[in-house]
């Protein structure tokens, strides 16, 4: 038999539900601007520290800040060239495995068709990937991927696996460790994932 599930539709719009009036091109300009923002910052705080201001010296660091600049946004143009910045649908493992492959940091969530707590997870990763475009995500029928299922030890839906540089390094099935309710706010999940890695902290959070 095979390994590899057939083909299904595209993400279907009930799972979009929550992302409000919100962008991918909205999420792209927030992260041009926080890396902006960021630079900036860096570079007023080594000026403050900077006894003497020579001109040289203020020249030096405008260019690494445009520098800085033009490599982050190089990066989200990357990103978004390797559907970051959006929740995909895979079709099949063979999707699954070309996703682990090119992109450092992968959420999965493995699915089945019409379970509402699927749903839940559906709405608040479309929030996060748009939010964080240092991530994939992804989604994938776990009925259609039993080579995944039974790799990754998938034993409850929904499961939510976390790949880093193409290897799986955690998964976390239901909803134990986000409350245990199906109301979870989506900084919850967001928090999780910051913390195993899978996104950066968001800006308000960092020290």
């Amino acid at each position: 038999r095979s390994h590899f599930g057939s083909s299904w539709s595209d993400l279907c719009p009930d799972a979009m539900e929550g992302m409000g009036d919100r962008t991918i091109g909205d999420a792209i300009v927030d992260q041009l601007v926080a890396a902006a923002e960021d630079a900036e910052a860096q570079i007023d705080s080594e000026l403050a520290r900077l006894d003497n201001k020579d001109e040289d010296t203020i020249e030096e660091i405008r260019r690494r800040r445009i520098k800085a600049m033009k490599s982050r946004q190089e990066q989200i143009k990357k990103w978004r060239d390797n559907g970051h910045g959006e929740y995909t649908h895979l079709n099949d493992e063979k999707e699954f495995f070309a996703a682990a492959k090119k992109s450092k940091r992968l959420v999965v969530h493995f699915f089945r068709g019409s379970n509402m707590a699927c749903d839940v997870v559906d709405k608040h990763l479309s929030i996060l990937a748009q939010k964080h475009l240092e991530c994939k995500f992804v989604k994938i029928n776990a009925e259609k991927s039993p080579f995944l299922t039974e790799r990754l030890r998938i034993m409850i839906l929904p499961s939510i696996t976390i790949c880093l540089d193409g290897e799986s390094r955690r998964t976390f099935a239901g909803f134990d460790e986000l409350d245990g309710t199906y109301d979870f706010p989506t900084e919850l999940l967001e928090s999780r994932l910051v913390d195993w890695g899978a996104i950066d902290a968001p800006k308000e959070e960092e020290d």
